[in-house]
């Protein structure tokens, strides 16, 4: 199922791209596509808050700015989502890094969408509603604009199903939603949210149908406070405005009265604003609106006069077995007898390496003697490598960095993260000795015993052990780089050699080295395999 959605500025399209394709997925293996390249900190901070936002959701993140066809090789029994394509093309059309103007970039995005989209069972893209703002733009800009227009025209002929998102609420435009999932215009409380264009008639609406009087009605402006008594609240957008410059939140949404009628300027779409404030206004309102309709207020569009009525997401659970295969969603299979070969290394050294931390899901960059060190291992491997992987971790991402070179696809499998080490992250045994929880957690079989705040050895080895069994089940490459971290990859040793009776710090590789494995089978528990040292240093192991 190919599937389109678009909306302005915080309308909640990610959001719901996300829940669309982690039920999708049923299960199985899920990418997210991460286009933004980020030039400054405000690209960073959106970023980051796009990983939390999907963190938890077993997503495997693969960065590709664009050129994802030629750059990412497909998990045909994958479910992709890919957010968003409107960095994809300013990466195209101006460059990833250095400024380079490509005219014709919406062509190749569109050839890209449509091949990729044809070698995948399942694609989910988010887009920005870019066309609907006052201004004149100068020719790049206009082109831009154009290019985006061509592509979600082009794609929304070819996808089965085609989602507008506003103000936390959506419009299928085309098709239909996945088995699973359904609309509702019922909201949980008695609120209304009114949203739409300038002058296309909002307040005309309200006072038709609820019967309001001018009384009733306050407006807001940039100066001053809504008053939260009132029936009906206009132009919340001027009251969003100031909280934006102010640099502070809006009053939460159980401040209005229960039966509270807000109207709402939809300043969410057109081309990114050049002033921060407006950007930063932009993003708050389509936020806002967001939070209001995940209140549980009705959310209505008014358009030229004419009342549209916003769905949310009602139902969002795993359809059963039966449904799945009536929707041509099937449960990935594997080649049990291909034999692929592994390079599973741990990370360069890190200060807390250095100053003998415990140091799990704190997200450490390397030292500059732990970049030193893997500068003198470069070339160490060879480098025919066909799939790279890390834990998402900065320090495995920059360890992949330093030994391969940059690469074009890197997936990022969060459950091969390190033991969450929770009140104890960032602290030595020094520091932490006289502590009775930490004398607690060290005392006996502290694999089984779980950090304060944090999680058990065999917590840690489970979802490892799960992670590298989706890599064997649904990558077909040959040849594999894992960069993880030493507890993961004593736990993966642990599984595959159990007759060796080493524990977990005897397989500890030390920083910047691992192992080579040569495996046949699609799990850990069902395979045969050997081992050698990396850099090798003695006999193969079996």
């Amino acid at each position: 199922m190919k599937i389109w959605i678009t909306g302005g500025a915080g309308s909640g399209k990610s959001s719901l791209a996300q829940e669309l394709a982690s039920a999708m997925s049923a299960g199985g293996p899920h990418y997210y596509v991460a286009t933004m390249v980020p030039r400054d900190d405000e690209d960073r901070r959106r970023i980051s808050r796009h990983i939390e936002d999907r963190a938890g959701m077993g997503f495997r993140t693969i960065e590709c700015p664009c050129r994802f066809a030629e750059r990412i090789k497909p998990d045909l029994d994958g479910t992709y989502l890919l957010d968003s394509v409107t960095a994809m093309l300013a990466n195209a059309m101006f460059g990833e890094r250095d400024f380079v103007y490509d005219p014709d970039a919406e062509q190749k995005v569109a050839a890209d969408l449509r091949l990729f989209s044809n070698c995948v069972k399942h694609l989910i893209v988010v887009s920005d509603s870019i066309f609907s703002d006052a201004a004149l733009y100068d020719e790049m800009t206009d082109g831009y604009r154009r290019g985006l227009a061509y592509i979600e025209r082009q794609m929304a002929a070819q996808c089965d199903t085609v989602i507008e998102c506003a103000a936390g609420g959506a419009i299928v435009h085309k098709g239909k939603l996945p088995v699973g999932f359904r609309f509702s215009n019922i909201g949980d409380t008695q609120m209304e949210l009114i949203i739409g264009g300038a002058c296309q008639g909002k307040k005309e609406y309200a006072i038709s149908h609820f019967g309001l009087k001018d009384s009733e009605i306050f407006t807001c402006t940039e100066n001053g406070e809504p008053d939260l008594s009132a029936r009906c609240i206009d132009h919340l957008e001027r009251y969003l405005r100031r909280c934006a410059a102010e640099d502070r939140e809006p009053v939460a949404p159980e401040a209005f009265r229960k039966d509270a009628i807000l109207i709402c300027e939809d300043i969410t779409c057109g081309i990114v604003p050049i002033n921060a404030l407006n950007r930063k206004w932009r993003e708050l309102t389509g936020r806002y609106l967001q939070r209001l309709a995940g209140a549980g207020a009705d959310v209505t569009r008014v358009f030229c006069g004419f009342v549209q009525k916003l769905g949310k997401i009602d139902k969002c659970e795993l359809p059963e077995k039966e449904e799945l295969s009536k929707a041509g969603i099937e449960e990935p299979k594997a080649d049990p007898s291909q034999t692929r070969q592994i390079l599973l290394l741990r990370h360069g050294r890190t200060k807390a390496n250095e100053e003998h931390l415990y140091c799990g899901s704190t997200d450490w960059p390397l030292s500059e003697e732990g970049r030193e060190r893997l500068r003198q291992k470069r070339g160490a491997y060879c480098t025919d490598w066909e799939s790279f992987y890390t834990s998402s971790l900065i320090r495995t991402k920059e360890t992949l960095e330093f030994l391969f070179g940059e690469q074009e696809a890197v997936i990022e499998e969060p459950d091969l993260r390190e033991m969450d080490f929770g009140a104890f992250e960032g602290k030595s045994y020094e520091m932490l000795r006289d502590d009775p929880a930490y004398q607690e957690w060290i005392s006996g079989d502290n694999e089984r015993k779980i950090c304060p705040g944090g999680e058990s050895g065999e917590q840690m080895k489970e979802r490892v052990l799960r992670a590298v069994d989706r890599i064997l089940l649904n990558d077909s490459a040959e040849r594999i780089v894992i960069v993880t971290h030493g507890g993961p990859i004593a736990a993966i040793m642990q599984q595959l050699f159990p007759e060796k009776n080493l524990n977990r710090y005897e397989w500890q590789p030390e920083c910047g080295e691992g192992y080579l494995l040569r495996i046949t089978g699609s799990s850990l528990a069902e395979c045969t395999a050997e081992f050698e040292k990396c850099p090798a240093r003695g006999e193969n192991q079996k």
